[in-house]
């Protein structure tokens, strides 16, 4: 025996019933649903990107005749959540159509909250009220057939850190499978499948100081000038300019995934490990009689094409220092060291 249920809103919002159904006595199945972004579960991020995101629903068998109304709510760690827009797919559900909360199809904003994202199909085939008013469509998230119910966007918190979208509070109902639509479509109540939530690493791609430089045969403790973030994809890139170095000498730029320090050619280096190099085109530069002042200096950019031929991708933490050459560096060392710096990639 089928019966009629005015409406299906949960006690936080009992006064925004989302729609009228008929509903069944037996669970046909369970919906399962996912929020990703660009088809993944994770996603690495600068601080303050915009983060498009979709929430996908499959049902988990094909006893049913596709999905007749959901809702579920959203949470986000991170910040305030605005309304989703319903998937293309979705415009049964969506008012006049079909019939939503009071506050829309792409849910109700409480706090860093959405409540009740969704809607229903007009499966009680009204023609007398204002809503629901439209044809149902069958078919909708089977099994293998999974469907964007909403999508929206958020901007990534500013401090580095993991956070979530989390999704909870399903409650759904598909279509009985005998029948027919007519006078009416009878519908089965939905289980809460598997709920997978979105995570959102948002990475620390400042440029760091590790340590400092040594000073040289001039008496020059040199520097080391950051600009921009080490992006993986050319969204940006890292700039590095060495200052204070030794005047019209020779620079060798290296950069490696392990940290130091090392004794190489008789002075303490702060990265380690297998170092890749790039031998500087040009001396350093500056004025006046070679080796005698602290003109010099070397500016090398980190960008996709590099950071991909070396294999570094996003999350990846590098340090990079230059030396040069300081013939005239009292002791064993031969060469003149500047600061050293570590970086992550960013996407």
């Amino acid at each position: 025996m089928k019966s009629i249920s005015a409406s299906f809103g949960r006690a936080s919002l009992v006064a925004a019933p989302l729609a009228l159904v008929l509903t069944g006595a037996l669970q046909a199945s369970d919906l399962d649903l996912a929020v990703e972004s660009g088809g993944a579960t994770t996603v690495q991020v600068f601080p303050g990107d915009v983060v498009n995101f979709a929430v996908r629903g499959e049902l988990t068998d094909n006893d049913n005749q596709g999905l007749a109304m959901f809702a579920f709510d959203l949470a986000f760690d991170g910040g305030p959540l605005t309304q989703l827009t319903a998937g293309p797919n979705m415009g049964p559900f969506v008012a006049p159509a079909g019939i939503n909360n009071p506050a829309g199809f792409g849910g109700t904003v409480d706090g860093l909250s959405l409540l009740q994202v969704g809607g229903a199909q007009n499966t009680i085939n009204n023609t007398f009220a204002p809503q629901p008013i439209g044809m149902v469509q069958t078919g909708l998230c089977g099994l293998g057939s999974p469907e964007t119910l909403a999508t929206g966007s958020l901007v990534a918190p500013p401090l580095p850190g993991t956070y979530t979208i989390s999704v909870s509070n399903l409650f759904a109902n598909a279509i009985d499978p005998l029948t027919i639509g007519n006078p009416f479509w009878a519908v089965d109540p939905v289980g809460a499948g598997t709920l997978t939530g979105l995570t959102i690493e948002v990475l620390d791609c400042a440029p760091q100081i590790e340590c400092g430089g040594q000073q040289n045969s001039v008496g020059c403790t040199p520097q080391m000038a950051m600009s921009g973030y080490a992006s993986f994809t050319d969204q940006s890139t890292l700039t590095l300019d060495a200052t204070l170095l030794v005047n019209e000498e020779f620079g060798l730029w290296l950069w490696s995934t392990d940290p130091g320090p090392v004794i190489r050619f008789g002075s303490t280096l702060c990265i380690g490990g297998v170092a890749s190099s790039q031998l500087m085109p040009t001396t350093s530069g500056g004025g006046g009689i070679p080796r005698t002042t602290c003109d010099g200096s070397f500016q090398f950019t980190f960008d996709g094409a590099l950071l991909a031929s070396g294999g570094y991708t996003p999350g990846t933490t590098v340090y990079t220092q230059l030396i040069y050459r300081d013939p005239i560096q009292v002791g064993p060392s031969v060469i003149g060291v500047t600061p050293s710096v570590s970086f992550v990639v960013c996407p």
